[in-house]
């Protein structure tokens, strides 16, 4: 009977709570192609204004005609392409690097995304940083505070942004900000360090439009602008990023089928009785043991020493008659006589150190004789 009571008193606690709900609305970002490129509507935009714009996911073929490069800072990973687009901007072209926040699969409505960044995280690639440097574009970078912008001026006008990065760009020793500009030869080198500004959540706020449009019109040559969306990331990389407590369940699903339906080689070893059987090694150490503490190893040593005398007698003998066997003895094994003499005489060594000594020498002794 208590246990219906119990039972009750759950389902009405239950069906209390059925009474009101609450609605959330969560906004989770585009779809579509718009959600695959993050620059669709910045592209959109120059497209309106009469600019050819290709969107590339990978590096691009930097012809003659391209006329200004947008791409992400990561990209630049590599001397071989800093080098070629180095030689590209030196023609004429435009390159627009955005370091931080600038590749598409970037989730611009992540939480986590906006607030934490991993620490052992290179923000600014080394080569490009090595070949900025060179052109007096200064890129530095901190790990615990973020720098704000609210005005970007690139050439004589002022632009009302919303920017904020842990990498900074200063041009010629000039004050640390979020935007650079350089020539390189016949071209034009312009850094962003938030590439947030001309992503399709961010390009219609503020004048973000206004300033991706005068970027493109300070394009030394004329032609199409080509949109890099990434930097190189394979399939692995891209689902761990997105799915990886999928994929560790999977994992861990798919080891349990295994061990669960995998065919043994052969039927269960059954466990076999203890045995009571010793080695010959333990029965040797018992032995030991026991003579031990009989006699202190005497009973081991008698007949050690008796052949020992008898062979030296008889050698002793042929050699030279009357003469100290002890010191014979010590002189061909070369242990001297006081030795030869405690290691055939002494019945009771006085500790296991005493026993081996005296065993060792009469090893000599028996093998001088041999």
């Amino acid at each position: 009977m208590k246990r219906w009571h119990w039972l009750a008193c759950f389902l009405g606690l239950l069906l209390a709570g059925c009474g009101s709900h609450q609605t959330i609305i969560r906004e989770i970002g585009y779809k579509g192609k718009a959600r695959l490129d993050a620059y669709l509507a910045a592209e959109r935009f120059l497209e309106r204004y009469g600019y050819t714009v290709e969107s590339e996911p990978g590096w691009p073929d930097l012809d003659h005609d391209a006329s200004m490069l947008i791409v992400p800072g990561s990209v630049l990973s590599t001397e071989t392409y800093v080098r070629e687009v180095a030689t590209w901007v030196s023609n004429g072209g435009h390159l627009v690097c955005l370091v931080e926040n600038a590749e598409s699969y970037i989730d611009d409505w992540s939480q986590f995304h906006s607030r934490y960044r991993d620490e052992d995280e290179e923000v600014v690639p080394a080569p490009l940083k090595k070949w900025l440097t060179a052109m007096r574009l200064e890129l530095g970078e901190s790990t615990d505070k973020k720098q704000t912008a609210e005005e970007l001026k690139t050439g004589e006008e002022t632009y009302q942004v919303f920017a904020e990065s842990f990498a900074t760009v200063s041009a010629f020793k000039g004050p640390a900000g979020l935007f650079g500009q350089c020539a390189y030869g016949e071209g034009l080198i312009s850094v962003m360090t938030d590439a947030r500004p001309f992503r399709n959540r961010y390009i219609a706020d503020h004048e973000h439009a206004a300033l991706l449009l005068a970027l493109a019109e300070q394009s030394p040559n004329e032609g199409r602008i080509i949109v890099v969306r990434d930097a190189a990331l394979s399939l692995w990389n891209l689902l761990w990023r997105n799915a990886w407590p999928a994929l560790i369940g999977l994992f861990a699903l798919t080891l349990v089928w295994l061990w669960k339906n995998m065919p043994r080689f052969g039927p269960l070893r059954r466990e076999e009785a203890r045995s009571n059987l010793r080695d010959y090694d333990h029965h040797l150490e018992a032995l030991g043991d026991f003579q031990w503490r009989l006699d202190r190893g005497s009973a081991m040593l008698r007949p050690l020493r008796e052949l020992i005398i008898e062979r030296a007698q008889r050698h002793s003998a042929a050699a030279q008659r009357g003469i100290d066997l002890f010191e014979w003895i010590g002189e061909r094994s070369g242990i001297g006589r006081e030795r030869a003499e405690r290691a055939m005489t002494q019945e009771r060594p006085p500790d296991a150190g005493t026993f081996t000594r005296v065993i060792a020498d009469l090893q000599k002794i028996h093998l001088s004789l041999s």
